[in-house]
């Protein structure tokens, strides 16, 4: 009888064991959903400042060529991309002629620049527009260098 009561005790203890393993899984339970990370984007926009533009003009004029109006929509473009706060509009000449005459060309080159950007409706909140004649010409007096009859433009921010 002890050892029917002894194997009653081992078959019930076989039973509990059996029933905490049919209730009690051996897995873990799954890791709590992780919340993503934040991640801050930083302006990923192109760097405009000091991107500068040249456009040149024949000896005596003032007005805009086909290239002269190619680099514009170029510059127009690039603005969209990287959205200047400023641009610097500054016209040159070269040193020939008299220096009044080539102030007022570089103004006047300078005007005609300015009015292709604001006829192309850049979002530009501040121009500053400059002619400086051939006071910044590239070669000495008497030389007629294409170079120097231009007008640049820089973004800046």
């Amino acid at each position: 009888m002890i050892a029917k009561r002894k194997l009653s005790l081992a078959v019930g203890a076989l039973c509990l064991t059996a029933m905490a393993c049919t209730t009690t899984s051996n897995r873990l339970p799954p890791p709590p959903p992780v919340e993503p990370e934040t991640t801050i984007v930083k302006d990923i926009l192109p760097k405009c400042a000091g991107a500068t533009y040249q456009i040149y003009f024949a000896p005596d004029k003032t007005s805009l060529d086909d290239t002269a109006k190619g680099v514009i929509a170029e510059l127009s473009d690039h603005s969209g991309v990287c959205k200047p706060k400023a641009i610097e509009i500054t016209g040159h000449t070269d040193s020939t002629g008299p220096q009044d005459v080539n102030l007022r060309i570089s103004q006047a080159r300078a005007d005609a620049v300015l009015a292709a950007i604001l006829e192309a409706d850049l979002n530009i909140e501040r121009i500053k527009i400059v002619a400086v004649g051939e006071r910044d010409a590239i070669t000495e007096d008497g030389l007629v260098v294409p170079n120097n009859r231009r007008v640049e433009v820089v973004f800046v921010n």
